[in-house]
C-alpha cells in the first residue's frame, strides 16, 4: 500500500505524483479506532459505531457521507469517502503508534487494473517516489493469494444511496453483512447503474 497523512495535502499530492494519477481515484482513509469513524463521516440511519464494530476489524471497506474538511485532492472533489479498519496487520501496528488516520491507495502506477500489487512491483512502480519502504516479513500476516484461491482486495460497500450496495467482492465475504445490514443491495451492476444515474443527474 501508498500511505501518507490523510491531513497532509502534500503528502496527498505526492501520491497522486508517485502513482501518476489522472483519473478518479479518491484515496481511502484508514482509522486507528473503529471510534474514529465518526469524526470523518456522517451515519446511515440505522448504521453506525454499535453495527461497525460488529463487523470490523475486517477487509471491509465502507462508502459515507464525508463530514469533515480534509483536502479536496484527496477525495478528488467527492463528498464521499471510504473508511477501512482491518485486523492485526502492520497497517494497524503503524496507526496505532501514528495515532492519526491515514490515506492510502495500491502500491503501482495507476491505470494497470485491480490485481495483485507484489513488493517487488510496488518497489519498481512507487518505490523512488517515498520517503520509506516498511516490509512485513511476518509469516501470519502474509497471504499465498494465488496458493489459498482468495481475493486479497477489500470488500466494499456504499452507505451514500437510498440503500447500501454492495460495490466490490472481495476479501470479507457480503453474505456475512446480512445479519447487520440486512436491505445491502447484492447485485454490483445495480450498483453501477446507480452510480451512473447520480453521476449523469450532477452533470
Amino acid at each position: 500500500m501508498l500511505i501518507c497523512d490523510a491531513e497532509n495535502e502534500k503528502a496527498i499530492a505526492r501520491v497522486f505524483e508517485a502513482k501518476k494519477r489522472t483519473k478518479f481515484g479518491p484515496l481511502t482513509l484508514a482509522v486507528p479506532r473503529i471510534e474514529d469513524t465518526e469524526k470523518y463521516v456522517g451515519f446511515p440511519e440505522g448504521f453506525g459505531l454499535p453495527e461497525l464494530k460488529r463487523i470490523w476489524p475486517a477487509e471491509i471497506s465502507f462508502i459515507f457521507d464525508l463530514t469533515y474538511a480534509f483536502s479536496p485532492r484527496m477525495t478528488m472533489g467527492a463528498n464521499t469517502v471510504a473508511v477501512m479498519y482491518q485486523r492485526s496487520c502492520a497497517l494497524n501496528r503503524l496507526l496505532a503508534v501514528f495515532g492519526r488516520p491515514v490515506a492510502l491507495t495500491s502500491a503501482n502506477l495507476s491505470g494497470q487494473g485491480n490485481f495483485v500489487v507484489t513488493r517487488e512491483k510496488a518497489i519498481a512502480d512507487v518505490g523512488g517516489a517515498v520517503d520509506a519502504v516498511l516490509v512485513n516479513e511476518r509469516d501470519d500476516e502474509c497471504v499465498d493469494v494465488e496458493a489459498e484461491g482468495v481475493n486479497p482486495s477489500n470488500t466494499i460497500v456504499d452507505f451514500t444511496f437510498e440503500r447500501p450496495y454492495l460495490v466490490r467482492d472481495g476479501a470479507y465475504p457480503p453474505s456475512l453483512l446480512l445479519p447487520v445490514i440486512p436491505d445491502l443491495v447484492l447485485d454490483t451492476d445495480a450498483y453501477k447503474a446507480a452510480l451512473a444515474e447520480r453521476l449523469s443527474v450532477a452533470l
